[in-house]
C-alpha cells in the first residue's frame, strides 16, 4: 500500500484504512487523530479534517 510516491490525500486514506483494519468499533473525528509531518513540522489535523477523510472512506 505505501510507495514513496504516494500524494498527502492517498497517504492519510491509507493510513485510515490500515487503521479501519484494526479499529474496533466505529472510527469518528473523536476517537482517531491524524498527524502530519513536513519541512514546516508538524500539526494535527482539526476533528472537521478528520471527519471529511473519514466521509470518504466509510
Amino acid at each position: 500500500r505505501y510507495s514513496e510516491e504516494l500524494e498527502l490525500e492517498d497517504a492519510v486514506h491509507t493510513a485510515i484504512l490500515t487503521l479501519k483494519e484494526g479499529f474496533e468499533g466505529q472510527m469518528t473525528a473523536d476517537n482517531i487523530e491524524i498527524g502530519l509531518c513536513n519541512e514546516q513540522g508538524f500539526r494535527r489535523l482539526a476533528p472537521a479534517e478528520v471527519k471529511d477523510y473519514l466521509a470518504n472512506i466509510i
